[in-house]
C-alpha cells in the first residue's frame, strides 16, 4: 500500500471519530466543571437533563409551519435541531360550516434541506424573502380555520 493511501485511510479514521452526545450538553458541563471548580462525573447527568429540556426543538417530524399567505412547510426529518428537510405545500380550501385550510400534499414541491432560525423558541423557515412560522396548536393534523374578510 502507498504511503498516500495509507495517509487518506488514516485521515478518513480520524474524521469519524466523533465525541458523543449533544454540542449543549458539552458546553454546560464544561461550564458547570469551570463553575465549581471540579470534574465530577454528576456534571454530566446535570448537563443531560438541562439540554434534554432547554434545549429541544418545538418541530417535530409531520409538524407543518405556515406562510402568510397560507402556503405550508411541512417537516419530513429532523436532521438537527437547526436544520431540517421538508416540503411546501399550498393551501387546499374546504367548504363548510366554516372556511378551512389545508396543506395539499398532493401538489408539493421536492424534499428540500432548510435552516430552522429560533429553533428551541418559535421556529421560523425562511425561502427567500418568504417567512413560515411554527403554528402552535394543540394538534399538527387540525385544520386551519379563517373567515376571510367580507368587503361590502
Amino acid at each position: 500500500m502507498s504511503i498516500v493511501a495509507e495517509y487518506i485511510k488514516a485521515k478518513r479514521r480520524k474524521k469519524t471519530k466523533m465525541k458523543s452526545g449533544c454540542p449543549y450538553q458539552r458546553a454546560i458541563k464544561q461550564s458547570l466543571n469551570k463553575m465549581f471548580q471540579n470534574k465530577c462525573a454528576v456534571h454530566f447527568n446535570i448537563a443531560e437533563i438541562i439540554a434534554e429540556y432547554s434545549h429541544k426543538s418545538v418541530l417535530r417530524p409531520g409538524s407543518y409551519l405556515l406562510g402568510n399567505r397560507y402556503h405550508f412547510f411541512i417537516v419530513k426529518q429532523l436532521i438537527s435541531p437547526h436544520w431540517c428537510t421538508g416540503f411546501f405545500c399550498p393551501p387546499r380550501v374546504e367548504f363548510g360550516a366554516n372556511i378551512l385550510y389545508h396543506p395539499d400534499v398532493h401538489r408539493r414541491s421536492r424534499v428540500q434541506r432548510k435552516r430552522i432560525f429560533h429553533p428551541f423558541e418559535q421556529a421560523t423557515v425562511r425561502c427567500r424573502s418568504k417567512q413560515f412560522l411554527l403554528d402552535n396548536k394543540t394538534s399538527y393534523h387540525e385544520p386551519l380555520s379563517h373567515f376571510p374578510p367580507i368587503y361590502a
